[in-house]
């Protein structure tokens, strides 16, 4: 698309998304934005730092459907509509490396704890991962924290025993279990015993829902 004709396509979306809904809030926000560029199957408009609180007004659900309809009326082609902070092509790049950085950060991340997971594959080896996992649990302090821990470690548990725990279990398999429920519960605070009965209703949804274990 040729830039120069950018603003211009956006001055005649804004009259006529003025026309077409009817909120003084909307109006507000949306003459303030300014057209920076057309990406892939995305129109970027942008709000300045002062005015993006304004965004709200432009991205509520029952707006969209109306925003994305004009779009496509004055442009042509169907486009995403995004809205980001800042007002140039320069705000635009910045954000996309920020959003590159964190989305390699997040794959660093999940590739770290599959490869942490696969390694689950001894009773013991099991249990010292619980104890990494709530290190590593963000404000694991908190009530919430301790809430996320568990759920996790669950999960995490009810795994491994698909390998760990076979169908008449011995005593020594037993006790493992145990002590890993155990493990969960000090971290966590929250009783062994509800620990286990959360375990097995894990268990059965896992088992009635085969394709949805992960």
């Amino acid at each position: 698309m040729n830039a120069d004709a950018l603003p211009l396509l956006w001055i005649n979306c804004v009259e006529r998304l003025k026309d077409r809904v009817n909120s003084r809030s909307f109006w507000e926000a949306i003459e303030q934005t300014q057209p920076i560029t057309v990406e892939d199957d995305t129109l970027i408009i942008g709000l300045d730092p002062a005015n993006f609180n304004l965004a709200a007004h432009i991205q509520q659900a029952a707006i969209r459907n109306t925003v994305d309809r004009t779009v496509e009326e004055m442009f042509g082609r169907r486009l995403k509509v995004r809205v980001i902070e800042g007002t140039t092509l320069a705000d635009w790049e910045a954000l996309k490396q920020r959003e590159a950085r964190v989305a390699v950060m997040r794959q660093a991340e999940d590739t770290r704890r599959a490869a942490e997971e696969a390694q689950v594959t001894t009773w013991d080896s099991l249990y010292e991962y619980l104890s990494r996992l709530f290190i590593q649990t963000p404000h694991r302090a908190l009530p919430q924290g301790k809430a996320r821990y568990a759920n996790e470690a669950l999960y995490t548990l009810a795994e491994a025993m698909d390998t760990l725990y076979p169908e008449n279990p011995d005593d020594l398999t037993e006790r493992s279990l145990a002590r890993s429920l155990d493990r969960i519960a000090n971290a966590s605070e929250i009783p062994a015993p509800v620990l286990a009965f959360e375990l097995e209703r894990l268990r059965a949804w896992r088992k009635a829902n085969p394709d949805q274990k992960s």
